[in-house]
């Protein structure tokens, strides 16, 4: 329990600093390695991407709050009238399916390098 901990907080604290020097994608690595150390494939999916869907949410409701919601609310007007929550849950859901998408691809190349 506390080694399963402990890598979520690593994870966590990768997928925040990782973009804050190099592309959104760089999220994509510390998800692969945990997907490839993860025990089964619904582990390596539903970690990754919940762990990211949260890492994501918080940044991007930490930036909506910081201006405001001025931003978010004029991006919304630009698809459709969405409002300012709209927009910070998608983000936070394409994070969390971009996570789920590379810790179970990291599960796979385990099972790929097994063989």
């Amino acid at each position: 329990m506390l080694k399963n901990t402990l890598l979520i907080l690593a994870l966590a604290l990768a997928y925040y600093l990782l973009p804050q020097f190099l592309p959104w994608w760089s999220v994509a690595i510390p998800a692969l390695v945990f997907g490839y150390f993860a025990s089964n494939n619904l582990l390596a999916f539903s970690q990754a991407g919940t762990v990211l869907t949260l890492v994501w949410g918080v940044l991007a409701f930490v930036q909506n709050a910081g201006n405001a919601g001025l931003l978010a609310g004029k991006m919304g007007a630009l698809f459709g009238g969405m409002s300012d929550l709209q927009l910070v849950l998608i983000t936070a859901a394409l994070g969390g399916l971009i996570g789920g998408l590379f810790g179970l691809t990291g599960y796979a190349l385990k099972q790929v390098v097994a063989k």
